[in-house]
């Protein structure tokens, strides 16, 4: 039976989970999943979240599908999306890479987005308080979990580091507390005064 080699690219919005992972498909010849299009295109979504911004997936189905197409593939599969954690099965992940950024940066990225201001703090909140790194720790083993900062680099260079994890030549660090930087701090205080 062989093995499929599965790749998690998760993390909040505006990370650049996207980017890294389209750059690591052509790296290592592997099949990229991007969730959003491929709910979209394959009729998953079952509705528009209005009030959030978002469309709602039928995870069930949409999981079904990542699982045959993870089975009948030949090269490796990178799943990339901010809940690509909570559709592939554990002991099916090669690795989970989650992606992270100061949340003082990663607040003018989702602006540059368009997102309302709700959307935007509530990305921001989810990612101050590493709420995609909880989710993961929760589903499969803290050795398949890495995270990667990729506030002040490139998207080719978060590549290069994914691919030094993928080959073994890097260990799991800490798990990123951005609660603990001023800036945090100062990036709260400028919502409650605006507020």
């Amino acid at each position: 039976m062989k093995i499929t080699q599965v790749f998690i690219v998760t993390g909040t919005p505006g990370t650049g989970k996207t980017t890294v992972s389209t750059i690591l498909s052509e790296r290592l010849r592997a099949r990229h999943i991007e969730l959003s299009k491929f709910s979209i295109e394959n009729g998953y979504v079952i509705e528009d979240d209005v009030e959030r911004d978002t469309k709602v997936v039928d995870m069930e189905a949409l999981g079904s599908a990542i699982g045959e197409i993870i089975e009948k593939s030949s090269s490796p599969v990178i799943v990339d999306g901010h809940y690509a954690h909570e559709l592939v099965d554990g002991p099916l992940i090669s690795r989970l890479l989650v992606l992270r950024r100061k949340p003082w940066n990663l607040k003018s990225v989702l602006e540059a987005r368009h997102y309302s201001n709700e959307k935007v703090w509530e990305n921001l909140e989810a990612e101050i308080m590493g709420v995609i790194i909880g989710e993961a720790l929760e589903l499969i083993p803290g050795s398949k979990i890495f995270e990667i900062d990729t506030s002040n680099q490139t998207s080719g260079e978060t590549a290069d580091q994914i691919i030094e994890i993928i080959e073994g030549n890097a260990s799991s660090k800490p798990i990123l507390d951005w609660v603990t930087y001023p800036e945090t701090m100062e990036l709260l205080l400028s919502r409650s005064c605006t507020s």
